[in-house]
């Protein structure tokens, strides 16, 4: 009866279910994708990589020779004094007098109370260790005694049994 002719009929409304056959798919933005980055920017942020201790500043073992080095496969007994700085790679066990540094090597193994400046440990470590200034476990370290100092770097794989206090200002709290 009525016939309308095509170009008589209203526009189609949108059609909303993905795209018709044969016209390119638009796809949305995801959420949780990411804006592109141009290929010059750097694709993350700088790191901070002070935390690394390879990367870090060099602390006393780099920047002095040991004053006195007991040597791997050395054993001293008894009273140790010393000025600057001391290296134990061998066994040591009785007394360290100093206001100076010491480095246990990752060998070493101490029996005594450290009550020093400064000390970086590797090896073994048995008694209490005191300093003024720094403490650096390294590596794979053991400390079996109570541990205090102003600061104290600790490497992933040291292990301590005992307490830590670390008191950055003088007099604590």
């Amino acid at each position: 009866m009525f016939r309308r002719h095509k170009d008589d009929l209203p526009p189609a409304p949108p059609y909303k279910y993905g795209a018709k056959k044969g016209e390119p798919a638009e796809m949305p933005p995801r959420i949780f994708d990411n804006p592109p980055q141009p290929l010059s920017a750097p694709m993350s942020p700088p790191i901070n990589e002070s935390w690394n201790s390879e990367k870090a500043a060099p602390h006393f073992q780099e920047e002095e020779e040991p004053e006195t080095t007991l040597g791997e496969g050395v054993t001293f007994n008894g009273e140790l004094k010393f000025d600057r700085l001391l290296r134990i790679d061998g066994t040591f066990e009785g007394e360290l007098i100093s206001e100076g540094k010491v480095i246990v090597g990752p060998k070493g193994k101490v029996k005594a109370n450290l009550n020093l400046k400064a000390a970086i440990i590797q090896g073994e470590v048995e008694g209490n260790i005191t300093c003024k200034e720094r403490v650096e476990l390294r590596d794979e370290a053991v400390v079996t005694g109570d541990i205090q100092a102003k600061l104290l770097s600790v490497d992933e794989g040291v292990t301590i049994v005992g307490n830590v206090l670390v008191t950055p200002r003088e007099g604590g709290s």
